[in-house]
């Protein structure tokens, strides 16, 4: 970034304009910081473009449009003004560098890079073209990198651009031609498929370190793009076929962006970038640090006198970072964490959990007065729900107001059908099911690692009140904790809660049973369930109150495997079986269930759940 220029604006609309990031086909991109600290990437349109009221009009559509993009994958548009001499938009700021840089500095990506930029284009898809929106110009360079995963940027303005006379009336190419789909580059009407197309093309260059289309002219790439069959021999054999059914010809015959998300999953790494990425993404954050505390750019010695200032530029290297520290410190402490819609601060530590730390997580220790301060008395015990939830209460005597706490770790998909409230956490969208509630609840959905739903739940006495402002700031208290240090389970060797559960529901085995396609889908961190036309099945593993006492008893059990398994539930639509595994603590165990869901009622359910379950109990560890 530079310094803001003489004729670069002071000020657009709230923001305060820090530096100029670079040029843009539409215009320049700034650097602004909001009141509340907040940066954010302003990108104001060049004049050419603005007579028109035409123009105006549809840029102002697809804004509107674009601001309905809040996904964890995408840079969701804040603010803007269509009615400006000079209009702008601005948009959340990145901190990283784009994937076409990234990929000219160091090279190709390796196989847990190429498996977190799949599942992350395949996530901002899904969030963009949920809104009605196709981006037209997915590339390299509208991919931004961050330490939880791809930001995708840029979407929806190709629209807008679409049908102004100045862009066809000159015969210019909207889209950038080596990512461009055939049906775009033959200026057919374009679906949802033309940016799938595009992420083949992105995850080709980042496998391989150039575009698969590329030719040493704009007509010869067009030509490639439309009639030959790129050569893929260079991507890795696991991603191979995923990226040849994106880059089919017919967009009707491509991947949907949820399959596309399933093959990313099913990729054999762990999705996190290379060592080297990951430094200059700490780069990009330390010189956005800089920019926010107003010290901007700091200059480098002239070659020729730093042998005899060696000392001196150590020292205020150190500060210069102290004063950097001290004044982000700051910004933190008064903006808090998620509170009235505002961002975490970009020098805190970005939620990056590992698929071994999701696994092992202790969620009660979530719970404890050292996370909830502000809530006053710790007033009951920490009670578990199974292995991943815990409860418990907090309140103040003196005005008798009392707060329940619920956290919890599901599956991704209980994201679904919440409503987004404008707010983040660690950058991670806010969701929830009621903007105001006496109990009320408050989800964010990591970035990655394992696809989680962190839930806070939070009821407030007297009910009269509102605790949805408690359970975001509960929600954001959480989140601190387990960027900084995730409390984290010494489970015995033998223990299930290891275990990845997709690896034991084998997908081919239970395809006859579910019918195709077999879909299979993590849920949560002991949790896999694979869905098919037919039906299907859930294999889960959990710690809690065994099934032979107490009031959950299980009269009705059938041997499988030489093993005595409960029948927890059974009916021609369903039939659950559970497998005690060890016991753990008191009355508890580890237990392993499958649940087996036929469409058509079936008077064999057990039977088949039965069938799916011995080779399943034949591959857990003696205990």
């Amino acid at each position: 970034m530079k310094p803001r220029g003489p004729h670069d604006p002071e000020t657009l609309g709230r923001y305060r304009i820090l530096a100029a990031i670079g040029q843009g086909g539409m215009g320049q991109v700034l650097l602004g910081q909001g009141h509340d600290g907040r940066l954010v990437a302003v990108k104001q349109i060049h004049p050419q473009f603005t007579g028109s009221p035409e123009f105006r009009a549809r840029f102002r559509r697809e804004v509107l449009a674009s601001q309905q993009v809040t996904g964890a994958y995408t840079a969701g548009v804040v603010d803007h003004d269509a009615d400006a001499e000079s209009p702008w938009l601005a948009s959340e700021y990145i901190a990283g560098p784009s994937l076409q840089e990234a990929v000219g500095e160091f090279g190709k990506l390796n196989a847990s890079g190429l498996r977190l930029l799949a599942a992350g284009l395949a996530m901002a898809l899904l969030e963009i073209h949920r809104t009605g929106l196709i981006h037209r110009d997915l590339k390299p360079s509208n991919v931004l990198l961050t330490n939880e995963g791809p930001r995708v940027i840029d979407f929806g303005i190709a629209r807008a651009l679409e049908d102004d006379v100045t862009l066809t009336a000159t015969g210019a190419i909207l889209g950038s031609p080596a990512y461009m789909s055939p049906e775009q580059a033959e200026c057919r009407p374009l679906t949802t498929a033309s940016d799938v197309f595009a992420v083949g093309a992105i995850l080709a260059m980042a496998a391989t370190g150039a575009s698969p289309f590329a030719a040493a002219s704009t007509p010869q790439v067009l030509y490639n793009v439309l009639y030959t069959t790129p050569d893929t021999s260079a991507v890795p054999e696991d991603l191979r076929a995923l990226v040849d059914a994106c880059l089919v010809k017919d967009p009707a015959q491509r991947p949907t962006p949820e399959q596309l998300l399933d093959a990313a999953r099913d990729l054999r790494a762990e999705p996190v970038w290379p060592v080297r990425i990951r430094r200059r993404i700490a780069d990009h954050q330390a010189e956005a640090s800089r920019w926010a505390a107003g010290i901007g750019a700091v200059a480098e010695p002239p070659p020729s006198r730093r042998a005899f200032h060696r000392a001196p530029r150590r020292t205020s290297v150190v500060f210069v970072a102290a004063a950097v520290s001290a004044l982000v410190l700051a910004a933190i402490a008064f903006t808090g964490i998620g509170r009235d819609g505002h961002a975490q601060a970009m020098a805190d530590p970005p939620l990056a959990l590992t698929v071994a730390e999701a696994r092992r997580l202790d969620v009660c220790e979530l719970l404890k007065p050292d996370v909830l301060r502000d809530f006053g008395k710790h007033t009951a015990e920490l009670t578990r729900v199974g292995v991943d939830g815990c409860s418990t209460i907090y309140g103040w005597d003196e005005d008798k107001t009392y707060f329940s706490f619920n956290v919890a770790v599901p599956q991704a998909e209980v994201i679904g059908g919440k409503t987004k409230f404008g707010s983040t956490i660690g950058w991670m969208p806010v969701v929830g099911q009621h903007k105001e509630a006496a109990a009320c609840d408050r989800t964010v959905l990591t970035q990655s690692g394992l696809p989680l739903a962190i839930t806070m739940q939070a009821q407030v006495e007297p009910s009269k009140r509102d605790g949805c402002p408690a359970a975001e700031r509960a929600l954001g208290a959480v989140v601190h904790r387990l960027s900084v240090n995730p409390p984290l389970i010494d489970y015995e060797p033998d223990s299930v809660l290891l275990l990845d559960p997709c690896a034991l529901l084998d997908r081919a085995a239970t395809m006859p049973v579910v019918g195709d396609p077999a879909l299979r889908r993590v849920q949560g961190p002991h949790g896999c369930m694979i869905v098919g036309s037919d039906g299907l099945v859930i294999l889960d593993f959990d710690d809690r109150l065994r099934p032979d006492v107490g009031s959950r008893t299980r009269d009705e059990t059938m041997t499988v495997a030489d093993r005595t398994i409960h029948i927890d539930l059974q009916s021609p639509r369903h039939c659950v079986l559970i497998a005690m595994q060890r016991p753990s603590r008191d009355d508890q165990a580890e237990i392993v269930k499958l649940g087996y869901y036929p469409d058509d009622p079936s008077p064999d359910a057990c039977a088949t759940a039965a069938a799916l379950f011995a080779p399943i109990l034949a591959e857990l560890p003696t205990s």
